[in-house]
């Protein structure tokens, strides 16, 4: 938090923070700071739970195809991939779109709402479309950083 004031101030744009990692890891993981701390234009964020005995799902298999789907979208929108149906819902209503999963099925939420359930098979197409939906009104309303939306995000199941 030695140069905080000057980030603060604008000046300055990039922060390193020393890993045990590539120096491109390093950028990245400084840009996430200063996304979090409202110093950067915040873009898409992907969260997920860290699973746990309660999860119904493989839940680190899910986060990465709905990354994957998702990957190079860039608005400020908070995706939630949560494992169950405990503290799923909690965190998916938190986001701007999320999923608690149990039970061979996932409740999606959008903007705190749950609207619809679906089959564990169609979680992470149902998100993709619903990120894509959220994207073009975002775009629609003119939202900083919703950039126009090209192109269909791939969805990627094995």
């Amino acid at each position: 938090m030695a140069f905080g004031a000057l980030l603060s101030q604008g000046i300055g744009d990039t922060i390193r923070v020393s890993l045990s990692a590539p120096p491109a890891e390093e950028v990245k993981v400084g840009i996430a700071i200063l996304e979090a701390l409202g110093l950067r234009r915040r873009r898409l964020e992907i969260v997920s739970c860290p699973s746990c005995g309660r999860a119904q799902v493989d839940v680190y298999k899910l986060a990465e195809e709905v990354t994957a789907g998702l990957q190079g979208m860039e608005v400020p929108l908070r995706v939630a991939v949560m494992g169950c149906v405990v503290n799923g819902p909690g965190e998916a209503r938190e986001a701007d779109l999320g999923v608690a999963s149990g039970n061979g099925k996932g409740q999606i939420f959008v903007k705190g709402e749950v609207i619809k359930t679906v089959p564990e098979s169609k979680i992470v197409e149902t998100l993709i479309e619903e990120a894509m939906k959220l994207a073009e009104q975002m775009q629609a309303d003119g939202v900083d950083g919703a950039p126009s939306v090209t192109g269909t995000p791939t969805v990627t199941v094995s």
